[in-house]
């Protein structure tokens, strides 16, 4: 070290003004045992960014360090609006790696439970499609997280459509398939990693995890959000593993008034051998909303807002109209998720994305008016030339349309003979020409006093957006 003031910032606990990277260190945020997490910001843009840094004495150990490097790459590789978002990574003038993450305003969901109680059997849900999600994604990829629980679990302060929930610490996540990120040796049969109080017989056991070691942590994270409490509990470690190996699971309507339907569902994950327990993330979700929201009965679909972002290039494209229009999507992208949308399809010209709308009316008309305001921002003068934008309110008409659209699911929904609702793009999209914002009647309602707008010659309820009032 060069001297005191030098010291002072970049000792074991860095200090305020200290430079990681891109990033300045505002204050320790939390100190652990392996690593410190800080609150910083980048030294340009000014966004705020989470550094976690391992400690002097830890990043010494070859195992650790490989395991922090590990994570680093497991996330870069899990892109996920439900995922927390690696900003970059790298190490310390004395070898101490860290990674820079977004930052997150909420609290986990361990604290949320301590200070208000057991959540909604309909909240439970909301929660954990959107786990379920991330999970969907990290198993396709072929990793297992293996931590799953709710410290892991953040919920966001400024939630849209519902609580907003992402995804983090995938320290000891283990890659499915060889030679992917987090599938070294140092995770290998015989290795117990995880946190006790939701760890799958097999991890504790020693034995190699899938996917379906995370439906178990699930079924506990079910449990807590459910009751308050975790289904196991002890004084030790190893009274919590013995019940997690041999003990019956205590059904959750023991603790909380819970259906028979929604105990059936988390006493299937917390089985024992995990080939008893669902086989996948979207057989145990099926199921969930099945037991919330009324069995076979029919359910109502959730209205949903629907961005579709669409580049045209005048005549034969060059690789300069290419670049503009690959840039427009990229911006339409970023957007959409600043505004709350999660992005359901990136095609190489073209963008769908929805956002679930909130039950309360403010709520409600602020999301469709900050949508609103991203399509007039990808189509006002300044903008590259050539998108065409539209917004539109309906049902998310399918439960396959709720959860993930694709080619297959909607050449399902056209041979049914289905019409209308967000799925069916043709129902709705309309062709306004290059640099339109064409908004339907449903999305503009209630919000005609703050946007310029005319209607469409030959569409019925169709508006074109020009500007804010």
């Amino acid at each position: 070290m060069a001297g005191n003031g030098e010291e002072d910032l970049y000792g074991e606990e860095l200090r305020p003004g200290a430079l990681v990277g891109d990033w300045v260190v505002e204050r320790i945020q939390v100190l652990g045992p392996v690593s410190a997490l800080y609150r910083a910001r980048h030294a340009h843009s000014g966004v705020p960014a989470a550094l976690k840094v391992l400690h002097s004495q830890v990043a010494t150990a070859a195992v650790a360090l490989r395991r922090f490097r590990r994570e680093a790459a497991t996330l870069q590789r899990l892109r996920h609006p439900h995922i927390v978002t690696v900003l970059g990574y790298g190490e310390l003038s004395d070898g101490r790696p860290f990674i820079a993450m977004e930052w997150l305003e909420g609290q986990d969901l361990a604290a949320e439970l301590a200070a208000r109680g057991p959540l909604s059997p309909r909240e439970v849900l909301l929660v954990m499609e959107q786990v379920g999600a991330a999970l969907r994604v990290a198993h396709a990829a072929g990793v297992v997280h293996r931590d799953l629980k709710a410290q892991n679990v953040v919920r966001l302060a400024q939630g849209r459509g519902g609580p907003a929930v992402k995804l983090v610490d995938f320290g000891v996540a283990k890659g499915l398939v060889p030679g992917a990120p987090g599938s070294s040796s140092l995770t290998h049969t015989g290795v117990v990693l995880g946190t006790p109080l939701s760890m799958a017989p097999e991890q504790i056991r020693g034995q190699v995890p899938d996917a379906r070691t995370d439906l178990y942590a699930v079924g506990v994270l079910l449990f807590q959000l459910l009751t308050g409490l975790p289904p196991f509990r002890g004084t030790t470690r190893h009274e919590v593993e013995q019940q997690h190996l041999h003990a019956p699971a205590p059904r959750p309507g023991e603790h909380a008034p819970v259906s028979a339907a929604l105990d059936a569902v988390v006493l299937k994950c917390l089985r024992k051998e995990r080939e008893e327990r669902y086989p996948n993330v979207d057989a145990l979700l099926d199921e969930l909303r099945g037991a919330v929201l009324g069995g076979a009965a029919p359910v109502e679909a959730p209205r949903a807002l629907g961005l579709y972002v669409e580049g045209r290039t005048p005549g034969e494209p060059d690789a300069s109209a290419m670049e503009e229009l690959d840039a427009g999507l990229e911006r339409a992208h970023a957007l959409a998720l600043e505004a709350g949308l999660e992005v359901r399809v990136m095609g190489g010209a073209c963008l769908l994305a929805l956002a679930s709308l909130p039950d309360d009316v403010l709520r409600e008309r602020e999301l469709r008016a900050r949508v609103l305001d991203v399509g007039l921002a990808l189509t006002r003068g300044d903008a590259p030339p050539g998108l065409s934008v539209t917004v539109h309110v309906d049902r998310l008409v399918t439960r396959d349309e709720a959860h993930g659209w694709g080619d297959a699911a909607a050449s399902a929904w056209d041979d049914a003979g289905g019409e209308g609702g967000l799925l069916h793009l043709p129902s709705w999209i309309q062709d306004g020409g290059d640099g339109a914002l064409i908004v339907t009647g449903a999305a503009l309602r209630g919000l005609e006093a703050d946007f310029v707008a005319s209607p469409v010659s030959g569409a019925p309820d169709r508006w074109r957006l020009t500007a804010r009032r």
